[in-house]
């Protein structure tokens, strides 16, 4: 006998948000854990053939805020968010990586708070450059002091993604930063031509 976990009823739910969207909105909502209820809700947001989408993201949105960890709250924000900008839909993108972007001081964690702010990064840089380039200075401000390898890396690989469209962000990041050992690791990225793309988020199944 199979045991239903969260984790499985998002797995489900995913699989069926392209084909049959009413059952995975159905199994999505009636997941208990606010992280895998959130992203079920935002898949199913994301594929669901309507126009009223909206509903499903605004109870996506719910979800991640019902969570009393600031690191998850702002972290899973980024699958609605994501969903929104796919769907062509910005004016609440944009509302809601302002209020994250914002929300993720509250995370304590130096090395959480990058990578927080690194998912929300990556759920906006493929859309305009207005919508991503204040989370990307976001993530350059959670940069220092830099007590974990989390916050490093991060800075990194979001200077690698914007580098070969936008290469005077990368030298204005260089300015902000005053740790010469990450300076001189991100002028190292640059000269070698390092790229880097944001996780997709979604798949269609």
């Amino acid at each position: 006998m199979s045991v239903t976990t969260p984790t499985s009823q998002r797995e489900r739910s995913i699989r069926l948000a392209a084909s049959d969207p009413k059952q995975a909105v159905a199994i999505a909502s009636v997941i208990d854990d606010p992280w895998f209820r959130c992203q079920s809700l935002a898949y199913a947001g994301r594929y669901w053939p309507g126009d009223d989408y909206k509903s499903l993201l605004t109870e996506a949105v719910k979800a991640a805020d019902s969570q009393d960890n600031w690191y998850k709250r702002v972290s899973v924000s980024a699958w609605p968010i994501r969903a929104y900008l796919e769907r062509d839909c910005s004016t609440p993108a944009k509302r809601l990586l302002e209020q994250y972007a914002n929300e993720a001081s509250n995370i304590d964690n130096r090395g959480g708070r990058s990578e927080a702010l690194m998912m929300l990064f990556q759920a906006a840089k493929p859309f305009d450059r207005g919508i991503w380039e204040p989370i990307l200075w976001s993530l350059v401000r959670a940069t220092e002091p830099a007590i974990a390898w989390r916050q490093v890396r991060n800075i990194r690989n979001a200077l690698a993604m914007v580098s070969a469209d936008v290469p005077s962000l990368v030298h204005e990041a260089t300015k902000r930063l005053a740790d010469e050992k990450i300076v001189t690791q991100i002028k190292r990225d640059f000269a070698m031509g390092k790229t880097a793309e944001p996780r997709p988020f979604f798949w269609p199944h």
